[in-house]
């Protein structure tokens, strides 16, 4: 009677353990939180491809917003001014940081051991863990994205003998890997308007972004930079010392002049096209360079959308043999290309709105999103448009050969992301409050200097005159404050 007793306690005992268990109530369950980023596929798609696992880690629910990227700053900038309890976690454009973490819309990120633990903050490059996810000292945001403009080339072309004759009897040298952007346009000019690789069809020359409210002007600033960053000299689109805009010096206007230029060799119809057009038409095999973030490098590898795996070259952006001095308002000749790769938009970030209801469930999603474990997949993903930032990324080999890259490629490709993040004189991306009011003059003038309704000099110089009056409207003591500590530049140059 005893030893059935005892049975039955121990059985009442495992019962009631794991009735426990099974029903235990999950920590966010009837909890539901809104993320709003940008229309996909790019970014957004991480988000699709891995919020059931944390709703059913966590009893969770998630709710997806998106906008087209040209309403996005609008729509949560609104959000926030008038106080609307609109959304929990954003996806959002780290030169926002200015208009978003500083006046304080989003939480700091807790230390906490957990936390630390998913997202790995030392495998994050210092570029991005130090400076692009915080303001003012602190950290208000979560790793996700790392974005610095590269070229892209056929390395079949290249390779080809009958075209390194003709090329190098046209231009006087080797076709090879463009080195400055005067071999860039000559590449481009060689290859334009023919049928380069016996398809029966015309290919072109290039394919850049160019049309308006779709990121163009970063392509342009991408241009201007080998002219226009002088080492050693933090100066860029503004003077540290008094906010006066440097945007229509002659280096900002000589990358103009060579942005404007390229239409001429690439397809019929790229005065429209977005970075979409740009991705779509490279990988299809029907331009011979390009210029992008490292989502061609991806969708390279691609058999459902890639005719060209296997024959792609990756470069970090072109230099200049020559570069304008700011201080001596003179050119300068450089003993060797100046390079001053542009870490352009900074990458997509993730924070936590002050507003969020349900603040514990959005810190554990936004860290679950970002988590080292998550991003070595994102980053091998096609159309993720997530880009390296984590030494984990670099590193780790086998997970771009598992993808799909062979060696040698995946070793330029990781090389010009890596050479370009790391250098010395990369030019950050603009970071204060107004950056997207800024940026919206440089669109409109530079896409009229497309247009050819202006000259490069004229349209560059009507910018400098409209960011001056932002800047006297936003204040300009303040504006050259946070200029200053956006760089990270405690005295004047």
């Amino acid at each position: 009677m005893k030893r059935l007793l005892g049975i039955l306690l121990v059985s009442l005992l495992i019962f009631g353990i794991f009735t426990t268990f099974a029903f235990a109530k999950k920590p966010f369950e009837g909890q539901t939180i809104v993320i709003a980023t940008m229309v996909g596929p790019q970014i957004v798609k991480p988000v699709l491809m891995h919020y059931k696992e944390w709703e059913e880690k966590t009893g969770g629910k998630v709710k997806i917003v998106t906008f087209p990227y040209g309403d996005l700053y609008e729509k949560l900038i609104t959000s926030f001014i008038t106080g609307t309890h609109s959304f929990d976690v954003i996806i959002y454009a780290s030169d926002w940081s200015g208009d978003i973490m500083g006046p304080g819309y989003v939480v700091e990120v807790p230390k906490d051991p957990e936390i630390d633990k998913s997202v790995d903050w030392n495998d994050v490059v210092p570029l991005y863990r130090n400076r692009l996810l915080g303001w003012a000292g602190k950290r208000y945001a979560f790793p996700y994205d790392g974005d610095c403009h590269m070229i892209y080339y056929r390395k079949d072309l290249v390779e080809n003998p009958e075209y390194r004759k003709k090329f190098k009897e046209k231009y006087g040298y080797e076709l090879g890997e463009p080195k400055t952007w005067k071999q860039y346009k000559d590449f481009a000019e060689f290859f334009n308007g023919w049928d380069w690789d016996g398809d029966g069809e015309v290919e072109y020359g290039v394919a850049e972004a160019m049309v308006r409210h779709q990121q163009s002007y970063w392509t342009f600033i991408s241009h201007a930079t080998a002219y226009a960053k002088y080492p050693g000299n933090p100066s860029f689109f503004f003077n540290v010392k008094d906010m006066k805009p440097v945007i229509n010096n002659p280096g900002y206007v000589k990358g103009l002049e060579n942005y404007v230029e390229m239409a001429k060799y690439g397809p019929p119809g790229i005065l429209n096209f977005s970075i979409g057009e740009v991705r779509s038409y490279f990988v299809s095999g029907k331009v011979a360079l390009a210029l992008d973030w490292g989502d061609i490098g991806t969708m390279s590898i691609d058999p459902k959308q890639s005719v060209v795996k296997g024959k792609v070259g990756f470069a970090k952006l072109p230099g200049s043999p020559e570069v304008f001095n700011l201080e001596t308002n003179k050119w300068e000749k450089m003993d060797k290309p100046n390079y001053a790769p542009y870490i352009a938009f900074g990458g997509w970030i993730i924070s936590v709105t002050k507003t969020s209801k349900h603040r514990d469930a959005a810190i554990s999603f936004a860290s679950f999103l970002g988590s080292k474990k998550n991003s070595l997949i994102d980053v091998v993903t096609p159309e993720t448009g997530v880009n390296p930032l984590r030494y984990s990324q670099f590193e780790n080999l086998k997970i771009w050969t598992d993808a799909g890259f062979d060696e040698e490629s995946a070793k330029d490709y990781l090389g010009a992301i890596k050479s370009s993040i790391t250098d010395p004189n990369a030019v950050l991306d603009l970071r204060i409050p107004g950056s997207a009011r800024y940026f919206d003059v440089l669109d409109q003038y530079v896409t009229m200097a497309l247009a050819k309704q202006l000259s490069p000099k004229v349209a560059l110089d009507m910018v400098a005159k409209e960011w001056d009056k932002i800047t006297n409207e936003i204040g300009r003591k303040q504006q050259l404050k946070l200029f200053r500590e956006s760089l990270n530049v405690k005295e004047v140059y």
